[in-house]
């Protein structure tokens, strides 16, 4: 029988918050009747409870129960947004209850099914861990070194990997290439656009020098 104070019940609200567990009032009724009761008695309602754990009480009365369908969902989200999906990075920054959510066995078991079910790659997920900020830089400086070109728009078909990795450490694509020591005004001057003003170039005649008169002299 667990021993209620005002820190134990806390305590066991942020870990039912951090695993996941949906902690509104109508959830904990059926889920966990005991902590409800001790935290009525020790706060005088289940709101002072939630706050008293540095929680905010409006956020929880609008969690709703984790799906497979809403995982997949925030899955994509996140994807979206260019977030690291690794496992350790999801679990314990990006959004820890989705990682505890998916990983239930009566959603998708583990992190790489719930993934995989949102149609991406994992092993690509996975390689996300790697990229620290030397890596990327190098790798930034093979690529350039190889005449590929990096402007943004180019490297979004090429290598989402490295972009998306770049954009997470560097804030910009823009400030990696200046952290991997290239010229970023130079690099945003993308070819097609280079390839157009030559065109240009080339169409406007070139101006015709009057012809020479030729003076016969008359000796």
């Amino acid at each position: 029988m667990r021993k209620w104070s005002r820190e134990v019940i806390g305590a066991e609200i942020l870990g039912l918050h951090q695993s996941g567990q949906d902690l509104n009032y109508t959830s904990v009724v059926s889920e966990d009747t005991a902590l409800l009761r001790a935290a009525t008695r020790y706060f005088g309602s289940w709101r002072a409870a939630i706050e008293y754990a540095g929680l905010n009480y409006d956020d929880i009365r609008k969690y709703k129960t984790w799906t497979r369908e809403r995982i997949i969902e925030r899955i994509l989200e996140l994807h979206a947004q260019g977030q690291d999906l690794s496992w350790r990075h999801v679990s314990s920054t990006v959004d820890p209850q989705l990682a505890a959510a998916a990983t239930k066995c009566k959603h998708f078991g583990s992190w790489r099914a719930a993934v995989s079910a949102a149609g991406l790659d994992y092993g690509q997920i996975r390689r996300y861990r790697e990229w620290d900020g030397p890596t990327i830089t190098l790798k930034m400086s093979e690529l350039h070194a190889e005449g590929i070109d990096m402007n943004a728009r180019h490297m979004e078909d090429y290598d989402i990997t490295l972009i998306t990795a770049a954009r997470r450490r560097f804030e910009s694509w823009d400030a990696a290439l200046t952290a991997a020591g290239l010229d970023y005004r130079k690099i945003v001057l993308r070819a097609p656009f280079k390839r157009r003003v030559k065109a240009v170039l080339q169409e406007i005649p070139t101006p015709r020098l009057p012809e020479e008169t030729c003076f016969v002299s008359a000796t």
